[in-house]
């Protein structure tokens, strides 16, 4: 069952329900007060008539005459005795009072009964006969009065609730398409984004500020996030396997060399084995730095304890000034150059950083180590090409490249430094970037003490 229909069919039932109660109630409370009203008339006109009698007994006056002058228009009086027929029977117009069933009471009795689909006040007074037997005295008078209004509330009420019922669903169902036409259109869009396996949002002419309206804004945001993700996916399957194909290309050229002339010239099996030795270790590297994006920071073994960062950027300068016979200064400012950090972490991430700058630049580069009261600054400098300031905001993304010609010559990945930033932040540090053009580039650490 759809659930518009399931809307308009509950609405519904609810509206006859409440319907049915309240015309009931309100029929009910009427036909009470009608019958009531009736009843005390008749009451009173049965106790006028009692009265009547008694003044009467020792007169000359006859108690026939004087029952038939306080007889209702449209009621009957019968004599009723204790048994047998009725004694004395008194009727004006409406014959078929006489049909009515009787019974002799011996008390005073007051009643409203059904008969043949009519509505008729019955009163039961003991009275003393002519003959000096104790008879029920009974007076009946047909409610044609309370029939008749009971019958046009009967019609008004039908007609009210139609007038109430009637319109009230052709509103639940225009209701009910204002407000499944958000969802509509979000089964409508989750199914061309099904068949045409793009990204598609829902289109919302209005806002309605509710929360259908929340519910479109919501999913049109997450299908931005998805596009998004799906878009940085694409280009990080893209990047990887162009960064990961040139190292097997250069591995698979230089053993196809082997495989010919390795044995037989001294030269090219050194130069095959020191390139494959050489760029296995790179795409080593390369996929290490992925497996560490892909497993977040959260999930990284971390082991705190007291570094002396002099000492590991003194270390770490020497082995990288061998491989690439480039000169590092490093300049320490301070006495205490002591952080609480993982060793390893802080070597991976000086690697990086000093990497970078050789990369971008010719010349020296220098590393300043300074302190505060609280933080201990870690200064890398180059002296080269700089980063354009456009892209300063995109250095930390992942596989990004200020200058794609100039790092894919010299093997960049584009990971480094979203690696760093991810190992500065996981000592609860801080890393800044500031360069110009043609001048170089700074990259700042701040460590807490």
């Amino acid at each position: 069952m759809k659930l518009q229909t399931k809307i308009i069919l509950t609405s519904t039932i609810l509206l006859f329900a409440l319907l049915v109660v309240a015309n009931g109630s309100i029929y009910f409370i009427f036909k009470q007060t009608m019958t009531n009203n009736a009843m005390e008339h008749l009451k009173a006109e049965t106790e006028n008539m009692t009265e009547g009698l008694k003044q009467t007994a020792n007169t000359s006056v006859s108690t026939e005459n004087l029952l038939r002058a306080y007889l209702p228009l449209n009621g009957m009086i019968r004599i009723l005795p204790l048994r047998g027929k009725p004694l004395f029977v008194a009727i004006k117009e409406q014959i078929h009072l006489q049909n009515l069933p009787f019974s002799y009471e011996s008390g005073e009795k007051a009643d409203v009964i059904h008969h043949d689909r009519h509505l008729y006040a019955v009163i039961h007074t003991p009275v003393i006969w002519n003959n000096g037997d104790v008879v029920s005295l009974e007076v009946t008078e047909h409610l044609t009065d309370v029939e008749h209004s009971l019958k046009i509330l009967r019609v008004i009420l039908i007609a009210a609730s139609l007038l109430i019922f009637i319109p009230t669903i052709i509103g639940g169902q225009i209701l009910s398409r204002v407000i499944l036409l958000p969802i509509q259109s979000l089964i409508q869009t989750m199914e061309e984004i099904q068949e045409s396996r793009t990204f598609k949002k829902i289109i919302r002419n209005t806002s309605s500020k509710d929360e259908l309206d929340q519910m479109a804004n919501t999913f049109n945001s997450m299908m931005d996030l998805l596009e998004e993700n799906y878009k940085k996916q694409e280009q990080f399957v893209s990047d990887a396997s162009h960064e990961l194909k040139t190292p097997l290309t250069v591995i698979e050229s230089y053993a196809n060399m082997l495989k010919r002339w390795g044995m037989k010239r001294p030269d090219i099996l050194e130069e095959a084995i020191e390139a494959i030795h050489s760029e296995s270790i790179r795409m080593k590297q390369l996929i290490k730095q992925m497996l560490l994006l892909a497993k977040g920071e959260s999930q990284w073994q971390m082991s705190i304890e007291q570094v002396d960062i002099a000492a590991v950027c003194r270390q770490t300068a020497k082995h990288l000034q061998q491989a690439f016979q480039r000169s590092i200064s490093i300049h320490v400012h301070t006495d205490d150059p002591i952080i609480m950090a993982d060793e390893k972490k802080t070597k991976q991430l000086l690697y990086i950083l000093i990497d970078n700058a050789f990369k971008y630049s010719e010349e020296s580069v220098d590393i300043a180590i300074t302190r505060s009261k609280s933080s201990l600054f870690l200064a890398i400098t180059d002296y080269g090409v700089g980063i354009p300031k456009e892209d300063l905001i995109h250095v930390y993304e992942r596989f990004f490249r200020v200058d794609k010609a100039r790092t894919r010559e010299t093997g960049g990945s584009g990971l480094g430094l979203s690696i760093a930033r991810k190992i500065v932040a996981a000592h609860n540090g801080e890393i800044h970037i500031d360069s110009e053009e043609g001048k170089g580039t700074t990259v700042t650490l701040t460590f807490p003490v």
